[in-house]
C-alpha cells in the first residue's frame, strides 16, 4: 500500500468516526478512483452508506469489498449482519458463517452470527453461538447478558438468571445487567428478587423510561397501586417527545389503570384522556382494562370497565364479545343472548359474536344449535380456525353426530389450517440408533394446577432417565407448586409462551426431539400451528383433546386398551393403545366416604348424578335419563351447570327432561362449587349416570374415588369410550351397557336393587388404590415401552 494510500484511508477513517459522513465519503471515493483494487475503500463506502441509511448501496460496495478480500472476516460479518437486517437471511448467514470459519474465536463475528440466527428464527443456535462467545478468554459484561437474553427468549430461565448474575458481578454498576435481571425475576414471578434488581439500579443513580415502567409493574403486583402510579407517571415524563404515539400512548395506559386500581377515578380520567390524545379511544382503554382483569380472573373488574367500555361506544363490539364471555361464565342467559343480539344487529356476520354464541349453546348441551351456528361462522370466513376446533369440541357431545363427521371436519381443518404449515424435513441428521438414550418432548400450557398436570405428574416421576431424556415446553406464565414439581422432573424445562409458532417449532427442532407428546389437543393454550410444520419425526396426541386432531403431521393418538378404539376408524392418525389403562390419577383428595347408600343413611330420596360440565348432556343423554326418571317416580337426579342459579337456565333444563316424562322436581341443576365441597358432594349420591357420547374423564375418576360408581354407555371415538375404560379397570363391567335399553335397565334395577348396589360400592375406592388408575410406575413403564416401539418403527420406515 503506497504512503498516499495509507494517508487518504486513514483521513477517511477519521472522518466517518467524527460522522462527517460526507467528507469520509469523498476521500473513500478518491482512494477508490485511485486504486480500484483498494478494499478498504470500498469497505469505507459501505460504512458511509450505512451511516446515512442507503442500505442498498452500502450492499453493493460491502458486496465488492468481499469480492476483493473473500478472506476479510470483519468484511463478510458487515456484510452479513446488514443482509440479516434485509431480511435476506440465508445469504446473510452464508457469509456470517464465512466470517466465523475465517475468526473463529473473533467475538465481534460471533455475536453478528448469533443476531443472523435471531433474526432467521433460529434462537437455539443463536444461544449456542453466544456460548461459543463467553468460553473465550475475558468475555465482555455484554456477552453474558446477550447470551441470558437468548436463554431467556428459550425459555431456559435458570440459565439466563445464572448469565444475568454473572453480569452483574463482572460489572457491578453495567445497569443493563441490572435491568436484565429485574426483568426476569418479574417474569419468574420471584417480585422480591426483581425489587433488589431496581433498589440497586436507583443506588447506581440511573435513570429511564424502562427502569420506572419496570419498577411500577413490581408495585402493581405487590398491590402498591399508589406507588405503581408514581412510577408510570415518571416513566411517562422521561419519555422523550420523539417517542411513538405508540409507546406514549401505552406509558399513559398503564398510568391510567394504576390509577383505576388507586380509586383515582379523575385522575385516571385525565390519563386515560391523554392517552386518547395519542391515539387511543376511552372506550379501547377500558375494553383493554376489562379483558386484562377477564385474563386475570377479576371477573367483576372486568365487567364494570367492560360495561363502561359499551357505554360510552356502544359500538365496541370487542367489549361486547368479552362480556358474551362473562355472562356465559356466569350463567346469565338473558344478558348472554342480549350482548349477542346487540351485536349481531350491528354486525350480522361477526364471527366472534357467533362462536361466543355457540359456546354458550354449546355450555347448555344445545349441540345442534351451536354446531348450526359454527358452520355458519366457516361459510363467512373458510379461515376462522377457531370454529373448526370448537366445532370439533361440540361434536364430541352431540348424539346426532357420528366419528366418521368428527373426522371428516377434523381432516378438513388439516386441510385449511394446518398442513400448509408443514415442512419438508426427513429428519436424515437424526441417529436412527434403535437403542439409544430418547429425547421426549412435552408441550403443554398446563403444568400447574389443572386436571392434565394430575394425570401427567404421577408418572413423570418414574421414567429412567437413563432411556429417556425429558424435555418440558411449558406454554404459560402462570406458576404454582405443581409447575415446580413438574418442573423438577424434567431435564430440560422451557417455558415458551413468549415465543412464537415458527420459532417454537425451530427450538424443538434444534433441541433434536424425537418424540413430541402434545398434551393440549385443541385447549386453551395448544401450539397447534407449531405441531404443524412437524418439528420432531414422531408426534403424538394425548389427553388434552379426547378426539382425532385430523392433523396430518400427528402419528398417532394414544388410547385405552379397546379392540373398537384399536381399529382407527374414527382417527386420521395411528391409535397407540396403553396395555393397561389410559392415564393414572394421585393425590385425587383425602375425603372420606360415609359409609352405606346415602338414600338410607340420609333417608332422603335415591339419588342419580351427573358432576361433569352440562355441555356433555347430549339430546340423546336427556332423553335416557329423563326415561330412567320417569320409571323411578321417588329418584332425583343432579347435574351441575353453568348457571346452575340462573332461574331462566334451569327453566330450560327442566323443560328438557319434562318431554321424556321426568317431573319438573326431580332435577337438581347445582352451579359450580369449590373442590372440597364438589368432593364432598359425593356423599350425597347413589349412583352416577356417565353422559354420553362424551363421558366424563377426570370426573370418572373422581366418582370411583369417592366409591359412587356409574352407568355408561360406550360409543364410536374416543372421548365416548373413556368410562368403559375405567369401570373394566376397576372390574365393573356390568356398569357397561350394550344399548340404550340397557343403560337404562341397569340404572332402574339398581335404583330398585340397594343390596346390589351396595356390593358394587363395596371397597371401590381400594380397588381403584389397586387398580392400574393409581399405578403411576406402570404407567411410566408402559410409555417407556411405547416410545421405545414407536422409535423403532420409525428407524425402519414405519412411522405412521
Amino acid at each position: 500500500m503506497s504512503v498516499k494510500l495509507k494517508r487518504l484511508l486513514d483521513k477517511a477513517d477519521k472522518a466517518r468516526i467524527r460522522k462527517d459522513y460526507a467528507a469520509a465519503g469523498a476521500l473513500f471515493e478518491e482512494t477508490v478512483t485511485l486504486v480500484p483494487s483498494a478494499h478498504q475503500g470500498w469497505f469505507g463506502l459501505g460504512e458511509v452508506a450505512l451511516g446515512i441509511g442507503q442500505t442498498d448501496t452500502a450492499v453493493t460496495f460491502l458486496e465488492h469489498a468481499v469480492q476483493l478480500q473473500p478472506e476479510n472476516a470483519r468484511y463478510r460479518q458487515r456484510l452479513g449482519e446488514l443482509l440479516c437486517n434485509l431480511e435476506q437471511t440465508e445469504d446473510g448467514l452464508a457469509h456470517l458463517l464465512a466470517a466465523r470459519r475465517l475468526a473463529p474465536r473473533d467475538a465481534y463475528v460471533l455475536c453478528g452470527l448469533s443476531g443472523g440466527y435471531v433474526k432467521a428464527g433460529h434462537w437455539q443456535k443463536a444461544r449456542s453461538v453466544l456460548q461459543d462467545v463467553i468460553r473465550l478468554p475475558r468475555p465482555r459484561v455484554e456477552h453474558y447478558c446477550l447470551f441470558g437474553l437468548a436463554c431467556q427468549r428459550l425459555g431456559e430461565l435458570d440459565e439466563a438468571l445464572a448469565a444475568f448474575r454473572k453480569a452483574t458481578v463482572l460489572a457491578p454498576r453495567y445497569p443493563d445487567a441490572w435491568l436484565s435481571l429485574g426483568h426476569l425475576y418479574l417474569q419468574k414471578q420471584q417480585y422480591d428478587k426483581a425489587g433488589k434488581c431496581v433498589e440497586k439500579l436507583f443506588a447506581l443513580a440511573y435513570s429511564s423510561p424502562d427502569l420506572s415502567d419496570l419498577a411500577g409493574e413490581i408495585a402493581m403486583t405487590r398491590g402498591d397501586n399508589r406507588e405503581a402510579a408514581n412510577f408510570f407517571r415518571q416513566a411517562i415524563e422521561q419519555t422523550a417527545d420523539s417517542a411513538s404515539n405508540e409507546t406514549l400512548s401505552l406509558a399513559h395506559a398503564k398510568f391510567a389503570i394504576a390509577l383505576v386500581m388507586c380509586g383515582d377515578a379523575i385522575p385516571a380520567i385525565d390519563a386515560m384522556e391523554r392517552a386518547h390524545e395519542f391515539g387511543l379511544p376511552e372506550d379501547w382503554i377500558l375494553e383493554k382494562l376489562g379483558a386484562m382483569f377477564a385474563i386475570k380472573h377479576r371477573s367483576a373488574l372486568a365487567r364494570e370497565n367492560l360495561e363502561m367500555a359499551v357505554e360510552r361506544n356502544p359500538d365496541n363490539l370487542s367489549a361486547w364479545n368479552t362480556l358474551i364471555v362473562l355472562y356465559a361464565g356466569a350463567g346469565e342467559s338473558e344478558k348472554v343472548r342480549k350482548a349477542a343480539d346487540t351485536i349481531l344487529a350491528k354486525e350480522p356476520d361477526n364471527t366472534y359474536a357467533l362462536m361466543n354464541l355457540a359456546t354458550w349453546y354449546n355450555d347448555q348441551g344445545r349441540h345442534e344449535e351451536a354446531l348450526a351456528l359454527l358452520t355458519r361462522v366457516r361459510g363467512i370466513d373458510p379461515d376462522a380456525r377457531s370454529s373448526y376446533s370448537k366445532a370439533l369440541w361440540t361434536m364430541l357431545g352431540a348424539s346426532s353426530v357420528s366419528a366418521a363427521d368428527i373426522l371428516a371436519t377434523a381432516r378438513a381443518m388439516d386441510e385449511r389450517i394446518f398442513r400448509p404449515l408443514r415442512r419438508r424435513d426427513d429428519f436424515t441428521d437424526r441417529d436412527r440408533d434403535p437403542a439409544r438414550r430418547l429425547r421426549i418432548g412435552w408441550l403443554s400450557s398446563d403444568m400447574r394446577h389443572h386436571p392434565v398436570s394430575a394425570f401427567v405428574l404421577p408418572f413423570l416421576r418414574h421414567f429412567d432417565h437413563d432411556a429417556l431424556e425429558i424435555f418440558i415446553y411449558y406454554n404459560a406464565s402462570e406458576e404454582d407448586h405443581i409447575t415446580r414439581q413438574c418442573r423438577a422432573q424434567a431435564d430440560t424445562w422451557r417455558v415458551v409462551i413468549d415465543i412464537g409458532d415458527e420459532a417454537l417449532a425451530n427450538l424443538i427442532r434444534d433441541d433434536e426431539i424425537d418424540i413430541l407428546i402434545d398434551l393440549n389437543g385443541f385447549t386453551d393454550g395448544c401450539r397447534t400451528d407449531a405441531i404443524a410444520r412437524k418439528p420432531a419425526p414422531i408426534q403424538a396426541t394425548w389427553l388434552g383433546f379426547p378426539g382425532t386432531s385430523g392433523m396430518s403431521a400427528m402419528d398417532y393418538v394414544i388410547v385405552p386398551p379397546d379392540p373398537a378404539l384399536e381399529k382407527g376408524d374414527w382417527c386420521s392418525e395411528t391409535p397407540w393403545p396403553l396395555p393397561d389403562c389410559y392415564g393414572v390419577r394421585a393425590d385425587i383428595s383425602a375425603t372420606a366416604i360415609e359409609p352405606g347408600l346415602p338414600c338410607e343413611r340420609l333417608q332422603a330420596p335415591f339419588t342419580f348424578a351427573c358432576l361433569n360440565h352440562f355441555r356433555k348432556a347430549s339430546a340423546r343423554t336427556i332423553e335416557l335419563w329423563g326415561r330412567i326418571l320417569a320409571r323411578t317416580p321417588e329418584a332425583r337426579l343432579v347435574v351441575t351447570a353453568l348457571g346452575g342459579k340462573d332461574d331462566t337456565t334451569i327453566e330450560y333444563f327442566r323443560s328438557q327432561f319434562e318431554r321424556h316424562g321426568a317431573a319438573a322436581g326431580q332435577l337438581e341443576v347445582r352451579g359450580y362449587v369449590p373442590v372440597a365441597q364438589y368432593f364432598e358432594s359425593y356423599n350425597g349420591i347413589d349412583l352416577g349416570l356417565d353422559p354420553f357420547p362424551f363421558n366424563g374423564g377426570t370426573t370418572g375418576y373422581d366418582s370411583i374415588w369417592m366409591g359412587v360408581p356409574f352407568v355408561t354407555w360406550p360409543g364410536e371415538h374416543l372421548s365416548a369410550r373413556m368410562g368403559r375404560a375405567i369401570l373394566n379397570a376397576v372390574g365393573l363391567r356390568e356398569l357397561v351397557a350394550d344399548s340404550a335399553e340397557a343403560y337404562v335397565e341397569i340404572a332402574v334395577r339398581l335404583a330398585h336393587d340397594h343390596e346390589r348396589l351396595k356390593a358394587l360400592r363395596a371397597g371401590l375406592r381400594e380397588r381403584m388404590l389397586a387398580s392400574p388408575l393409581l399405578d403411576a410406575p406402570r404407567m411410566a413403564r408402559n410409555l417407556q415401552t411405547a416410545f421405545r416401539d414407536m422409535w423403532r418403527r420409525w428407524c425402519v420406515g414405519k412411522a405412521n
